[in-house]
């Protein structure tokens, strides 16, 4: 990897000196790095090309949105241009790398989380989609074809199934039974959406908690981050998949399942939480499937993370043989509590 002190030169803070540069430990996509320097914090990334190969199209639409949101008030991730004027530096390898203020004072949700955090992190993504509403046209490119598309995630696994290139399925059998009797769930959002039940919205795509910052003074949201994935979807993907990333007990690849619980106390708040930011503009059909969002999300998820397994970990960053298997077993047991509750 190129050395991140050797990318900063091409960025408009390139003549400060940086004083200290450490990878960001935590996401599955994107290399981070913390740059501190004379005239203040920034985040440094490579931009993971596999996942995202069209680097111009994502830099226009974290632009455009982050943009908006700034004209709105809120507070934002703000791109720093390259001494040439771009939104992003591409290196000798072919790389494309982005520079971002830190936001300072902010902090993520505390470990364990608590109700108001979570219910506050909900009104954070009700509210952002909802101040995206009147976003001009043209429309956001879809940076990532079919993101939450259930049915093209249950086609993708099912091929990865019948190939097997690592001989893994041995391994997972009991995972993918599961996931095979439940198939009937990948219809259920994609379909409510082409029959014009629930609308099309600007959303943030990758509603986890973790993607939260918090003001350290006062504990109320600062800001929203990881924004490469923010382009036309469901609402109920967003409330879905903070319900799946907030609830549990137990991180999202811990092997002992038995250690997994949910806080039905944080359902209740991250709905609540929800609809008083954003509860005026859903539609009947969304507030009809909000209850099974958390599940089907969750259910999405298992599907990803053994896909990945199956097909060599080409996706999710990994540490060891087993993680994304683990990870899938975590969310599939996470899918089993939902059931319970839904």
């Amino acid at each position: 990897m190129t050395d991140p002190s050797t990318i900063l030169t091409h960025f408009t803070i390139g003549k400060a000196t940086p004083t200290h540069i450490s990878p960001i430990v935590g996401g599955h996509i994107n290399h981070s790095f913390l740059v501190l320097t004379e005239t203040g914090g920034f985040v440094l990334q490579r931009i993971n090309g596999t996942v995202f190969p069209d680097v111009i199209k994502l830099m226009e639409n974290f632009c455009r949105v982050t943009a908006h949101l700034r004209a709105k008030g809120l507070i934002t991730l703000e791109s720093l241009q390259t001494i040439n004027g771009k939104d992003f530096h591409l290196d000798k390898q072919g790389h494309a790398w982005r520079l971002c203020r830190r936001l300072e004072n902010t902090i993520m949700a505390s470990a364990p989380a608590t109700s108001k955090q979570v219910k506050n992190a909900a009104k954070a993504y009700g509210n952002f989609t909802r101040c995206l509403e009147d976003l001009p046209q043209p429309r956001l490119h879809e940076i990532i074809p079919g993101f939450h598309d259930t049915r093209k995630r249950m086609d993708e696994f099912l091929l990865a199934v019948e190939a097997d290139p690592r001989n893994r399925i041995q391994n997972a059998a009991t995972e993918i039974e599961f996931i095979i009797e439940r198939r009937e769930w990948c219809q259920i959002i994609p379909r409510a959406m082409a029959d014009g039940v629930i609308p099309e919205r600007i959303v943030h795509n990758d509603a986890k908690l973790d993607n939260v910052l918090f003001d350290i003074q006062t504990g109320e949201v600062a800001s929203l981050i990881d924004l490469d994935t923010v382009m036309p979807g469901s609402i109920l993907h967003d409330f879905g998949d903070l319900i799946r990333s907030a609830t549990p007990s137990a991180r999202e690849d811990e092997p002992d399942i038995s250690k997994i619980a949910i806080n039905e106390h944080f359902i209740d708040a991250i709905t609540k939480g929800f609809l008083e930011s954003c509860g005026a503009m859903i539609t009947q059909g969304e507030r009809e499937l909000l209850p099974s969002a958390g599940k089907l999300v969750t259910y999405e998820q298992g599907i990803r993370f053994l896909t990945d397994y199956i097909l060599g970990d080409h996706y999710y960053k990994t540490h060891h043989p087993s993680q994304n298997l683990d990870r899938a077993r975590n969310q599939l047991r996470l899918v089993e509590l939902l059931e319970e509750t839904t």
